[in-house]
């Protein structure tokens, strides 16, 4: 493990089952911002701690899973948590394989939460502070496992769905999926209105946006001119031409 502070915007580098892991300095500010509601400058370290171990262990499920079918993998941990990503090798893995590759990262949080509650449970009373640490690896691991499996699109779930229906129903799966994401990301809004959860309100609010604006055109920029200083090509001495250039236009 090596700290590094470089322009790449990378903070720290190391290398964990062979698998290289990158950390932003966005994952890091979340994290301590997501902690600051605790009061207490020892449990944010320790909340910190505890997200940086949980979100490793859940893109660990996804990387040793592709990476047994032959991928190359690698971590980053950013602003919105982790992020595996992996090549596709010679042989295809097709959608029964990235299911699992999409179900591996919280099947691997809900048994390292389960083991870490077996194993705290025979000792104790813990002290604040270890308590603390306890608690949440245990909570964040089991419960937002079980939240990353819901079906909305950028989570595992919306993944795990995707890959499901391209296997079972290739016709109409994406048609289904759309619909299936529409209603959960709206589902996802309407409770955090209710329960009153600014947070999760405004990150619901921009998935259900995306559903909203998936699929429609995208209107091309406007040609760019060029003007051509070189020797004139019409009959006029002098004449510059005006060539209308449109930058090709990327999807990602």
């Amino acid at each position: 493990m090596c700290a590094n502070s470089d322009q790449d915007g990378v903070v720290l580098r190391f290398r964990i089952l062979r698998i290289p892991v990158e950390v932003r300095p966005s994952f890091l500010a979340i994290a301590v911002l997501l902690g600051l509601g605790t009061g207490r400058a020892d449990l944010v370290i320790g909340w910190v701690a505890v997200i940086f171990v949980s979100i490793l262990v859940h893109e660990l499920g996804h990387a040793l899973t592709a990476r047994s079918f032959g991928s190359e993998v690698a971590i980053e941990l950013n602003a919105i948590g982790g992020l595996t990503s992996w090549t596709v090798p010679d042989r295809d893995i097709g959608p029964g394989r990235r299911a699992l590759v999409a179900a591996a990262g919280s099947a691997t949080g809900l048994l390292f939460g389960g083991l870490v509650w077996l194993a705290a449970l025979p000792f104790g009373p813990y002290g604040e502070l270890t308590g603390f640490v306890l608690r949440n690896l245990v909570f964040v691991n089991v419960y937002w496992g079980l939240l990353n499996w819901l079906p909305i699109r950028p989570l595992d779930g919306g993944h795990l769905l995707a890959s499901l229906l391209e296997k079972f129903a290739p016709r109409q799966g994406e048609r289904i999926a759309n619909l299936v994401f529409f209603i959960t990301a709206a589902a996802a809004l309407a409770a955090a209105v209710i329960f009153e959860l600014i947070f999760v309100g405004l990150i619901a609010a921009w998935l259900l946006w995306g559903e909203i604006t998936r699929g429609r055109p995208r209107t091309p920029p406007s040609p760019i001119p060029v003007l051509d200083f070189n020797s004139p090509t019409s009959d006029e001495e002098g004449e510059i031409d005006a060539v209308g250039d449109t930058p090709p236009v990327s999807d990602h």
